[in-house]
């Protein structure tokens, strides 16, 4: 996990900076809860600024007894995307929540931490669909010399023996845009980056330190091995990303787009 931490620039390199952080996330972070057969999730969300956030997760036993579950790096990411159909698997004394599905009218499948389950709560759960934001956290990334096929597979069925976790994922894709971020707890640089995979489009963040190859730039193609993690959007938060009708947007395109090809 330590590795996925300096994906958002924090440097995490003993049990001890470890449990440190864990102790500032509980401390600093924005609290929320879930009641879970007769025990309870306390979770926290540190929000460090730029979308960056480290996650701390309370098991509360039915007989009282609370214990760090889980810490782990986060990052809210700008696009929405949905899942379809999908499965959620808890593991609550881990302070864990795994998504599987498929990206919604395909074929391509993904697997995913969640990171806001204690955030959300139950409602979000019952639609045939959620609404997610996806972002890997590299543990690599090179810039290739030539461009190479894109892909979009499970560490675990390419490189076994790299695959730490089971929502560990190996890709390939070309580079839309990026943006330079910097960490404000750490000052860490930092790239986002929003690449075409061919079958899915996905938002990838990269350490610049630990960033191989050439300069970064729109068109390059990208290789890299990430943690995937996401949030799920409840009702409140896709009401706040509407922001009304495009005006650019003319009702004779609409009829274009809908015209039926011969």
């Amino acid at each position: 996990m330590e590795e996925t931490f300096e994906a958002i620039g924090l440097d995490v390199p003993s049990e001890k900076d470890f449990n440190y952080l864990a102790e500032r996330a509980g401390d600093q972070g924005e609290a929320t809860q879930l009641l879970r057969r007769g025990a309870v999730l306390h979770g926290r969300c540190w929000k460090l600024g730029e979308g960056l956030e480290v996650w701390t997760v309370l098991y509360e036993s039915g007989t009282g007894d609370i214990f760090y579950a889980d810490c782990r790096p986060g990052f809210r990411a700008r696009y929405t995307q949905r899942i379809s159909p999908w499965a959620l698997t808890e593991y609550d004394e881990e302070g864990e929540a795994i998504v599987h599905g498929y990206s919604d009218g395909t074929e391509t499948e993904v697997l995913f931490e969640l990171q806001n389950l204690t955030e959300v709560g139950p409602e979000s759960f019952r639609a045939h669909e959620l609404h997610v934001g996806l972002c890997g956290l590299a543990y690599r990334a090179r810039i290739c010399a030539r461009s190479e096929r894109a892909h979009w597979r499970s560490l675990e069925s390419c490189a076994p023996a790299r695959a730490a976790h089971e929502n560990d994922w190996s890709l390939c894709g070309r580079v839309l845009s990026f943006k330079p971020l910097r960490n404000p707890l750490s000052g860490g640089e930092l790239y986002w980056a929003y690449l075409d995979l061919d079958c899915l489009k996905l938002e990838v963040l990269i350490n610049q330190r630990t960033l191989r190859g050439g300069a970064l730039t729109v068109g390059a193609t990208i290789a890299a091995e990430v943690w995937l993690q996401g949030h799920v959007l409840d009702s409140r938060a896709l009401q706040s990303r509407y922001e009304g009708l495009d005006r650019a947007y003319t009702r004779a395109d609409m009829w274009t787009r809908l015209r039926r090809r011969n």
